[in-house]
């Protein structure tokens, strides 16, 4: 009880217990040290708990405090880069004191609230990303950037939308130091052609691996070359919730329709919740029309199902169609998911012939924790009519996590293809371990996976073995070494359609790819510049049953970014030294990109010469390997008139010396609010198109789309509930709306952690409260007080009046009474003034530098009273009796130094 005691007698804190920093700007928070104590007690050290960057000032003097003072002390920081970077958000402080009875040493701290974006940004250096479909092979460099300043380890995860893309790796863990960017090559094949859709996009998602949470994402968009592109739709994905959007499309070709697409989220009972995605084209001319994308999700506790279009992932194979799909979550991770769909990407439509595609039957099990363990197993049938062909595909992985320094993930796959005219069958299998860790200052990242030639997963025949050792010297400077070893064998069953003959490959697929590389590369950051520096070797296979290349290079990689408030700028040029298939002759090549960035400007180019990669190598031109490629491309994104009006605008042009064409494209959005929930959009391209080579040809091609599109507000969701409060100044103190009284707008409500403004009549509306209890907080800083219990059970909807009743204002000052002949001046900046209401309730209000103070309070009698002993008071104690009419007196409390006696001799 005694050191209960003396610890509530001695209070240590910092003033405020959170403060928001910028980078760059300094901030002061005040260490309170309060003796309420009747003992002198003694401060002999305050030390900060570590040596934190940016730490200016703090008091460093032994100082004593008598019975009833306090101080204010100022601890002054600068939030320079390394003080962004810290890891923990909490500046603490050590003090340690004595009195006459006890020596103790106690903590005080504070937290920074950094303004920082804590997003992962991924994006591509281009806005488009176009894909040689004749190719087999294409990359795309991904950009991962940590915008915020502490260190990050993030999963990517990638999507194909539609289906018919294959990438490798479709995901990757990436470690990233504060306000670190990195590359990550991304191959891309296209599986099959996408008659629907001219162009793919690809969802990428990054989680951050410390709670599993997502931390950015983006849609990146891919354009597959062809010599007469026509554009059917804008490169933006449907995407947005709760909207209905109704516009016309009119292409160059005549291909003129309306479309209709739209979200929403509703509740159909107290317990089932309702989602529904619709896309729709009606084509004018001759009355066929589609519907796509479209499907119905029921949510009931933890149970969803979805009929209509379907897609899922994690199957190891690709799945998508219509159908059904339904899954159900039990304790805290565990998941199962069953699913049956037509592998069909229309729902269903006259426009284009429904031809009956694979019939898919599957299940999912997902288990473990967020954090250690976690796992899923996955089963797949697939039978398709078209290619008469039954697959069974079954996959398993596990990850598992031993500290948050190391981490393994186990993968494995068996699958069986069995072809039902010619009665040939395959089986196959894939396995994969990957670890990542952390030993002091060395990052180990290592991924396998091999997987048979007639597996029939998204892996066939595919060998991946992808070596990484980092160093970090500093938070400036690392270095690493890698070695990638990775190829594509696959085995195909054979058509069909056509017998199997002995020596007949008209019936067989056959493709082989591979890249195998050593490489190291070397990183600083200096002040605003980012520079890297990486060679490498490197040896690249294609073939086919017709052609096969072969490509040795020895490879430069520079990349040079620096970034200058709004502005960013970044330069990669990778220079090759190579020969191909064994020719004596060896050439060089360049690939160049700059891109420039102002705010939402951007500006890019890239330049080739020559031979890059070795499907450069196989062009239906290569009568001389010396050629060139230029592309030139620009973007804005803008927000005008107070937000109302945003859009993009896009502009480019490429000219390749390879493939002997010339395209350009100038494209735009734009969205214009009438209203909150009402706006027009708008959309155009317009592409060129002309090819260099003999009998050659050209084209021009546009696209406009108008629209008009509402919004709806969002749906509460299961096992949330919806409250509505309506505020308004309760006169007559009966906690009834009456005539009157008004209604308080534009008032500040705290529901805990939600917060919400009043509209102008007086309501405010949580969409979505959890289950449980809430202290309800109005206006504090006005005095007005509740006329109900602050504290409310949510365990349903809850639409309530509340009543307030404002506070009276209680004001006062502290005089000094002075001797004749005193010029010495007093300071009672910070002594506190109490008031004690009768149900022996206590107030605090704290004198400013103008001597004065004041006190909202209720109807009803006060004692108000000051406890600090630097002075001597002439009424320490006064009693005041507040009515509703108000309180128009002024306390004031009159003062004296004490032991201050000036003594006048007269002569």
């Amino acid at each position: 009880m005694a050191f209960a005691q003396d610890q509530k007698d001695i209070r240590i804190h910092f003033e405020n217990d959170s403060i928001a920093v910028e980078k760059g700007s300094t901030f002061t928070d005040f260490l309170v040290i309060e003796n309420k104590s009747s003992e002198t007690v003694t401060i002999q050290n305050i030390i900060p708990e570590e040596q934190y960057p940016g730490l200016l000032f703090y008091p460093k003097n032994d100082f004593t405090l008598a019975a009833g003072q306090s101080k204010n002390l100022p601890v002054k920081l600068i939030a320079n880069l390394d003080f962004m970077k810290l890891r923990s958000n909490e500046i603490r402080f050590q003090v340690s004191y004595t009195t006459p009875t006890v020596t103790r040493t106690e903590s005080a701290s504070f937290f920074v609230d950094k303004g920082e974006n804590k997003n992962i940004a991924i994006y591509t250096a281009t806005y488009e990303n176009f894909i040689n479909p004749a190719l087999p092979e294409s990359s795309i460099q991904l950009i991962v950037e940590n915008q915020g300043y502490s260190k990050r380890t993030v999963k990517i995860d990638l999507q194909s939308i539609p289906d018919g893309l294959e990438m490798m790796p479709r995901q990757q863990t990436v470690s990233l130091e504060g306000l670190e960017k990195q590359t990550v090559e991304i191959k891309i094949s296209v599986r099959k052609q996408n008659t629907l859709y001219p162009e793919f996009n690809i969802n990428a998602t990054a989680t951050d691996l410390l709670d599993h949470k997502t931390v950015g994402s983006n849609t990146l968009y891919l354009v597959i070359l062809s010599h007469n592109r026509q554009i059917a739709r804008g490169t933006e994905a449907t995407n947005g919730s709760n909207f209905a959007e109704l516009s016309y499309n009119e292409n160059s070709s005549g291909f003129n329709y309306l479309q209709l697409r739209g979200n929403t989220s509703f509740r159909m009972t107290e317990n089932l919740k309702s989602r529904f995605n619709m896309g729709a084209d009606y084509y004018l001319e001759d009355g066929r029309y589609n519907l796509y994308d479209t499907w119905l999700e029921l949510e009931r506790k933890n149970t969803v199902l979805r009929l209509g279009n379907v897609n899922s992932n994690d199957y190891d194979y690709p799945v998508f169609g219509r159908g059904g799909k339904v899954s159900s979550r039990f304790g805290k991770n565990n998941q199962v998911e069953v699913l049956a769909l037509e592998n069909n990407y229309n729902l269903y439509g006259t426009y284009f012939r429904q031809t009956e595609g694979s019939t898919m039957a599957g299940a999912k099990y997902a288990f473990g924790n967020a954090k250690s363990f976690n796992g899923k197993v996955s089963y797949l049938f697939d039978h398709d009519p078209r290619f008469n062909v039954d697959t069974q595909v079954a996959n398993a992985v596990t990850s598992y996590s031993v500290n948050d320094k190391h981490t393994i993930r186990m993968e494995m796959g068996l699958s069986n293809e069995k072809g039902l005219s010619n009665r040939d069958e395959n089986a196959g299998a894939l396995m994969g371990a990957n670890y990542e860790g952390k030993l002091g200052q060395w990052d180990i990242q290592s991924v396998n996976s091999f997987a048979t030639k007639s597996y029939a997963g998204i892996k066939r025949g595919s060998f991946i073995s992808n070596q990484r050792i980092g160093r970090q010297f500093s938070d400036s400077q690392r270095a690493f070494i890698q070695y990638q070893n990775s190829q594509v064998d696959p085995e195909f069953l054979s058509f069909q359609n056509v017998p199997i003959q002995p020596g007949n490959t008209a019936n067989l697929r056959y493709y082989f790819n591979s890249t195998e590389a050593l490489g190291t590369g070397y990183q600083v950051s200096l002040k605003k510049w980012n520079f890297l520096l990486a060679p490498k070797v490197e040896r690249q296979r294609t073939a086919s049953f017709y052609t096969a290349q072969e490509l040795f290079s020895y490879r430069l990689e520079t990349n040079i970014s620096g970034t200058f408030g709004a502005h960013g700028l970044n330069l990669m040029a990778e220079y090759s030294y190579s020969k191909a298939n064994d020719n004596p002759d060896w050439f060089n090549s360049l690939k160049t990109t700059l891109s420039y960035r102002y705010k939402s400007f951007s500006l890019n180019g890239t330049a080739q010469w020559n031979a890059i990669n070795v499907f450069d190598l196989t062009s239906y031109y290569n009568t001389d390997r010396n050629f060139a490629n230029y592309n030139v491309y620009a973007s804005y994104n803008f927000q005008m008139m107070n937000n109302n009006l945003t859009g993009s605008f896009s502009a480019g042009t490429s000219y390749s010396e390879l493939y002997k064409n010339l395209n350009s494209n100038v494209s735009g959005n734009l969205e214009y609010k009438i209203s909150p929930s009402w706006s027009t959009t708008g959309y155009f391209n317009f592409s060129g198109y002309k090819s260099t080579a003999a009998y050659s040809s050209s084209g021009n091609y546009y696209q406009f789309r108008i629209g008009i599109k509402k919004y709806f507000a969002a749906a509460t969701a299961l096992g949330n509930h919806k409250v509505t409060f309506q505020l308004f100044e309760d006169k007559n103190f009966n906690g009834l709306l009456e005539a009157g009284e008004p209604v308080l707008a534009n008032e500040i409500v705290k529901l805990d952690n939600f917060v919400a403004m009043t509209d102008k009549n007086g309501k405010v509306v949580f969409q979505n409260v959890p289950e449980g209890i809430y202290t309800l907080k109005v206006n504090e800083s006005a005095g007005a007080r509740l006329m109900i219990d602050p504290v409310i059970m949510v365990d349903n909807n809850i639409n309530r009046k509340i009543g307030l009743v404002k506070n009276i204002k209680v004001s006062g000052r502290l005089t000094e009474v002075k001797q004749a002949y005193d010029t010495l001046e007093t300071d009672v900046t910070g002594i506190v003034v109490y008031a004690k209401s009768e149900d022996g309730k206590i107030y605090t209000a704290v004198v400013n530098q103008k001597n004065e103070f004041e006190f909202f309070l209720k109807d009803g009698k006060y004692d108000l009273y000051i406890e600090n002993d630097k002075y001597s008071y002439t009424q320490p104690t006064q009693t005041i009796q507040v009515t509703k009419e108000g309180y128009s007196k002024t306390v004031v409390f009159e003062y004296k130094k004490k032991d201050t006696t000036i003594k006048v001799k007269k002569f």
